[in-house]
């Protein structure tokens, strides 16, 4: 994080930099002009950064507890996800996981907000319920990283394969 936002502000921060809101979202107070989001999990670590509001997540396509689909999916997610074939479950899972991830570190509600969107997959094309956001997914090497940003904004991303 630290290079990033070095070579996009100029900026040299560290740890002691850093704060966080009330749900644990960071920021810089010294430079509140900078935005950024980060996430990590096993085997990978991400960060965007601009003068935007963003969320991202990255996770890596595994098993997961099915019994978690009825706590964050919606109805319509859920209605979907049953339609998937078994053996893709484990990447549509983390595909929905992660979008909504980004949206949750987008508000600053964290997982608080997994229900307060919705998406849909339909056909090939990535849809949500949020008119005045746009959501991208990056794919590569087992990994899913999804990013949440303003409505028209394209974030400056070379992680994969972008598949939504």
């Amino acid at each position: 994080m630290q290079k990033i936002i070095y070579d996009k502000f100029g900026y040299e921060i560290n740890e002691k930099d850093i704060a966080h809101q009330k749900l644990g979202k960071p920021y810089l107070p010294s430079h509140e002009e900078v935005r950024f989001s980060i996430s990590h999990c096993r085997g990978l670590c991400c960060c965007i950064a601009g003068e935007s509001k963003y969320g991202i997540d990255c996770e890596n396509i595994r098993d997961f507890r099915p019994n978690v689909v009825k706590r964050v999916f919606t109805a319509s997610e859920a209605k979907w996800f049953d339609s998937v074939e078994e053996q893709e479950k484990p990447r549509y899972f983390f595909i929905i996981w992660t979008l909504k991830e980004a949206f949750g570190k987008y508000t600053g509600m964290g997982i608080a907000d997994m229900k307060n969107v919705s998406f849909s997959l339909e056909n090939g094309i990535l849809t949500s319920d949020k008119a005045d956001l746009d959501f991208f997914v990056y794919e590569h090497d087992g990994y899913i990283l999804s990013i949440c940003v303003n409505k028209g904004e394209e974030p400056d991303c070379t992680f994969g394969n972008r598949i939504y």
